[in-house]
């Protein structure tokens, strides 16, 4: 704890420093126990002390505030600032500002060769191209795969009936092994060759008449097909092909011998100069288009299927690893042109750093390049840009103080000056909740902004000074002073004659001299309270007693945790009548044995107190470093 600085000054004041928070139920219990250790005090006393005098110690009620001076010093930065540094080795194009220039947003700085940016996107250009090829091919054979997966799965190409199905679950079979043939024989074909006297007179869709001897029927038919082959019979008569379909009854069969004609618009048959043979409306051999081993064959013969039913199974295990692994590979290949995509975006996005323009407004502080050479090393200091419109400061802020720091808190700034002092009004705009430590008592850093508009420059030293607390002014007692009493909240004064407010107590409870007077009590700190009313300033009140040893004896004086006791009298109430929330009554309070008595209103009580040393350097960094 600081002890208070005696300073003239027309407005007192009383610091509110704390070392710690000290809450009303923790006073309340401390005071209950205080009442205790001064009851068993009193005993002792009468015990071991009987032949001691006692000494009442005074303070006098003052006029003044309680709050708490924040000072320190710190060194200026602006609030926002860029550094621009240099993209590459390649030589200086131009150099448009030189140092001490103002400049605005968007005004052009510097330029830089950036050709060494073409060959770089060209590289990428060339790769993002053969990547690309290489997804294509690979899209090319994950389709083939899938394609032949497709095939693993034997299906009927139309509805008909199975025959000599030759292989059985689990044979090993090639591309291209027969594995059953699939007839349609629900109708019969009949082709027969017709003389091109008829040519004209034949046509797709004719009507047609086939006679089965052996079955001793004519069955009707149509023309489903005609082909201009040429044959010529033994007797010299060239023909052409006549395909007749028909409905198979259920007793034609492939090889069948059959008589057809046809019937002519005009009702006349014409007799073909050579007949044929019934054969099914459709057949076709079913085939493995993959080599591997069938898992599951689904038919047998004569059984009758309908088209796309699954007749064989292959296994497919080798192609489904084709498959995988195609598919990881164009997934890799994906991702690597994404890459090469976001860094030909990058490589076009850092041309921005080979022609530099200002972020902000401001004024150059430095320039670090010249037009026409080349900077030794990439990331070199090209040219450094300060907004001069606020600067900043860093105030390290006591652990006890932090607390009553807030955003938005006005503070005074003084700039110390040769003739005279330059004032401004800063602003918290940044706290810190995370402690630093130093000499083991932790501080807190803030950021103070001062708006200056161009008068403050960067890196000079300002002191700043923060009030925190209660700035309004009133009569203040010492905390030691109150008593808590049957009549409630008093203060003891010593006075000629009784004043008109005074209460009696019991015999022994005031000391001789003094007079019991009810006070109604506000905020207060460690040292402090504010007396609403009761009292004014300048009045000589009781603090507590001080002991004096027997006749030759030494003295001696009551200290510690006796004192604080001591001092809180018989305040065992709990918190005096009035106290504003907030502001809790604190047990112990003497100020080192009390002041002289008699001192007056004129005392300065306020309280300061110096900050850690501020680190001095504190900068936005500019986007391009």
């Amino acid at each position: 704890m600081e002890c208070a600085e005696i300073m003239p000054q027309e407005t007192p004041q009383v610091s509110k420093k704390t070392r710690r928070k000290f809450p009303i139920k923790r006073a309340v219990a401390l005071v209950v126990a205080a009442a205790v250790v001064v009851g068993g005090g009193f005993g002792i006393k009468t015990l071991f002390f009987q032949n001691e005098t006692q000494t009442a110690l005074t303070e006098t009620t003052t006029y003044g505030s309680l709050s708490t001076v924040i000072e320190g010093t710190g060194t200026t930065m602006p609030a926002d600032s860029v550094t621009y540094t240099t993209a590459s080795t390649t030589e200086i194009t131009g150099v448009y500002v030189s140092a001490g220039d103002t400049v605005e947003a968007g005004d052009l700085l510097y330029t830089q060769d950036d050709s060494e940016l073409d060959e770089e996107i060209e590289e990428y250009q060339d790769e993002l191209t053969e990547l690309q090829n290489t997804l294509s091919d690979a899209s090319d054979q994950l389709s083939e795969l899938n394609e032949r997966l497709s095939d693993l799965k034997v299906t009927a190409p139309f509805s008909g009936r199975i025959t000599d199905v030759t292989v059985r679950t689990g044979d090993t079979v090639g591309s291209g092994t027969k594995l059953a043939t699939l007839v349609d024989d629900s109708k019969m074909t009949l082709t027969q060759y017709f003389s091109y006297a008829y040519e004209d007179q034949v046509y797709v869709g004719m009507k047609a008449g086939v006679s089965i001897a052996s079955l001793m029927t004519t069955l009707d038919g149509t023309v489903t097909e005609i082909k201009k082959v040429d044959r010529v019979t033994a007797e010299g008569t060239r023909c052409f092909a006549v395909t007749v379909t028909l409905d198979n009854p259920g007793a034609l069969t492939e090889g069948m011998s059959g008589a057809g004609y046809l019937l002519t618009d005009g009702g006349e048959k014409l007799y073909p100069a050579v007949e044929g043979t019934l054969e099914p409306y459709a057949s076709e051999d079913i085939t493995a288009t993959e080599s591997g081993k069938l898992t599951a064959v689904n038919v047998d013969d004569y059984e009758t299927v309908t088209a796309g039913t699954t007749l064989f199974v292959i296994d497919g295990s080798d192609l489904e690893d084709q498959v995988e692994t195609t598919q990881r590979s164009i997934t890799q290949t994906q991702e690597k042109i994404t890459q090469t995509q976001e860094k030909i975006t990058e490589a076009e996005e850092k041309r921005s750093d080979y022609q530099v323009t200002a972020e902000i407004s401001g004024k150059i502080i430095m320039v670090g390049v010249q037009e026409g050479e080349a900077p030794r090393q990439a990331g070199q200091t090209a040219v450094t840009l300060y907004n001069l419109d606020a600067m900043t400061i860093t105030a390290n802020i006591d652990e006890l103080d932090i607390d009553n720091i807030t955003m938005g808190m006005e503070v005074d700034i003084t700039q110390s000056g040769a003739e005279s002092d330059t004032h401004y009004t800063g602003t918290v705009t940044a706290i810190s909740y995370e402690a630093t430590n130093t000499n083991g008592v932790a501080y807190f850093p803030i950021t103070i902004t001062i708006p200056s508009e161009g008068a403050l420059s960067a890196g000079v030293n300002v002191s700043y000074t923060i009030t925190v607390g209660d700035e309004s002014e009133g009569v203040l007692a010492p905390i030691a002073a109150l008593k808590s009493t049957s009549e409630g909240t008093c203060l003891f004064v010593k006075a000629d004659t009784r004043p008109d407010n005074a209460v009696d107590l019991e015999d022994g409870v005031v000391p001789d001299g003094f007079y019991a007077v009810p006070v109604e009590t506000g905020v207060s700190n460690s040292q402090y309270v504010r007396i609403l009313s009761g009292v004014e300033e300048g009045v000589e009140v009781f603090t507590r007693y001080q002991q004096a040893a027997p006749s030759g004896g030494d003295t001696t004086s009551q200290s510690g945790e006796e004192q604080e006791f001591q001092g809180m009298g018989d305040f065992s109430g709990g918190r005096p009548s009035g106290m504003e929330q907030g502001g809790g009554m604190m047990p112990g309070g003497n100020m080192g044995g009390g002041m002289p008595s008699g001192g007056g209103g004129g005392m300065n009580l306020s309280h300061r107190r110096t900050s850690a040393p501020a680190a001095s350097s504190f900068s936005r960094k500019g986007a391009k470093v």
